[in-house]
């Protein structure tokens, strides 16, 4: 009898596990399935740059399958069901699928799982899209999951070296796919486009989608810009200064395992000079799986804040800032470059996505979660988890030992970060030939430098909305309330030892 294979966030057939363990169970062959799912596709969260990238991704995932003698079948309606007919119409006696972490994703699987195995059809769940998942990284002395990224690190590289030495975690190489006779009776939906699914988007993506460009850029990446990646990582103006990966591992086109694996390779044979930069990529890959972790072991940060007394603060409603914020014309040259480099590419450099998170909640003092929406349903690589994660670390309310007291300086950053303004140059062409002295503060230039570099203040480009000096002054006071509560900043959660 075939197994049906249930792509998610898998679009590869390269070390795929449950893939690979579908190919090897099945003497009938496999029967690869897609679901539309519209508790997705109407969630809040979801906009359309994702669903556009995963249709991409799609589209030749069903192309590589159509080569090896298959199809990908597609549906649209509730998993559950869908599954269920798709199992009795094609005789399959199983389905295996690649697990997610995200709650809802937990719910619907296990919704799956009960409905299936009622009916006499088994359901085998892999651990794919991380390294060590769940509660497989804690504390030694307690058994409790970590709450501080350090802690964690040393953790998760101590038990990686344990079973690096056995040999692992082992890539797993493109199985030998067979597919049912049924394969071609079964129904199959169209592949949609994404204004059919109630999308409109505009974004004209700059990465690549499908598991050939991850596989190329991983390789590219690995030869050469990982060993200058701890010095070029934080400079968003340098194309390859990162891997750009990220909408890739968020929608499995690569995995964590292929992206380790080349980045040791690149380790063992780059010597010395390129360990500082593989070190520091493998250290991003790490706080993702922190992350993950952290939203399974506290779903409720999903929703809320990390930091129990984060409740007792009542954010100010100001949506005409917010609208300056997300339109990228705050009058803060780096963060208006962040924004419409994400509003017309769907995707932003990590740096440039710290200092805007820092902005909006520290120098607007606006909840977080309405950034971490407007990314989520923005970005081609938003994920639940590091999304979440990263927003409230930079709000101060998530799993930190630096909270609410650290604020970014958005023109230290700039100065920093883009030096002679190149980024900021390319995203914001009205300050194109404003002089590099006065590139990330436009407001300061003269009128006689502003006619000259052709950009009046306010006019060509606004004025900025905040004085960040003044910003930074009302933020500490907001926040500093938080102080005076101390003890109840550490989660019920957590102990000393965690820390």
């Amino acid at each position: 009898m075939p197994i049906i294979h249930w792509f998610r966030r898998d679009f590869r057939l390269y070390d795929n596990t449950a893939l690979w363990h579908a190919a090897g169970d099945a003497p009938d062959g496999i029967i690869p399935v897609f679901i539309f799912d519209d508790d997705i596709l109407r969630h809040p969260d979801t906009g359309g740059p994702i669903v556009q990238f995963m249709l991409e991704c799609l589209a030749e995932l069903r192309d590589s399958l159509r080569r090896a003698g298959g199809d990908l079948i597609l549906r649209h309606g509730r998993p559950d069901e869908e599954l269920l007919e798709l199992a009795r119409a094609g005789h399959a006696s199983a389905v295996y699928f690649n697990k997610d972490y995200a709650p809802g994703a937990i719910e619907r699987d296990a919704r799956v799982q009960r409905l299936l195995e009622s009916e006499g059809i088994a359901v085998r769940a892999f651990k794919d899209q991380v390294i060590f998942e769940e509660r497989e990284v804690l504390a030694e002395s307690s058994g409790r999951p970590f709450i501080v990224f350090g802690p964690y690190r040393r953790a998760w590289q101590k038990r990686f070296d344990e079973i690096a030495a056995d040999g692992g975690p082992r890539v797993a190489p493109r199985p030998r796919l067979r597919f049912p006779a049924a394969l071609r009776t079964l129904r199959s939906i169209d592949l949609p486009h994404a204004a059919d699914l109630g999308f409109n988007v505009a974004q004209t993506f700059e990465i690549a989608a499908g598991e050939q460009a991850a596989r190329r850029m991983l390789r590219q990446f690995c030869a050469g810009p990982i060993r200058r990646y701890a010095q070029m990582r934080n400079l968003p103006a340098i194309v390859d200064g990162t891997s750009r990966l990220s909408p890739h591992l968020r929608h499995g086109t690569i995995s964590p395992r292929q992206c380790i694996a080349a980045a040791l390779e690149a380790r063992r044979e780059g010597g010395a000079a390129f360990r500082e930069g593989v070190d520091g990529w493998l250290a991003e890959l790490i706080w993702r799986e922190f992350f993950q972790q952290i939203l399974f072991n506290f779903p409720r940060v999903e929703h809320e804040p990390f930091r129990a007394n984060w409740h007792r603060l009542k954010f100010p409603s100001d949506e005409r800032a917010f609208e300056r914020w997300w339109r990228g014309t705050s009058g803060v040259p780096i963060v208006d470059a962040a924004m419409r480099q994400l509003n017309a590419t769907g995707w932003m450099h990590n740096r440039l996505r710290m200092i805007v998170a820092m902005f909006l909640t520290k120098d607007l003092l606006l909840d977080y979660r309405l950034g971490e929406r407007y990314f989520m349903r923005n970005l081609i690589d938003g994920e639940t988890a590091q999304n979440n994660g990263n927003w409230q670390w930079s709000a101060g309310c998530g799993t930190d030992a630096q909270p609410w007291f650290r604020i970014f300086n958005p023109v230290a950053q700039a100065r920093r970060f883009d030096p002679d303004g190149a980024f900021v140059r390319r995203w914001c062409p009205e300050l194109a030939r404003v002089p590099v002295e006065f590139i990330h503060e436009p407001h300061l230039m003269s009128a006689d430098a502003q006619r000259t570099a052709r950009c009046r203040i306010p006019g060509d480009y606004p004025a900025p909305m905040v004085d960040h000096g003044q910003a930074r002054r009302r933020a500490l006071e907001f926040f500093g309330s938080l102080r005076r509560s101390a003890q109840s900043q550490r989660p019920p959660e957590s102990t000393d030892g965690l820390r």
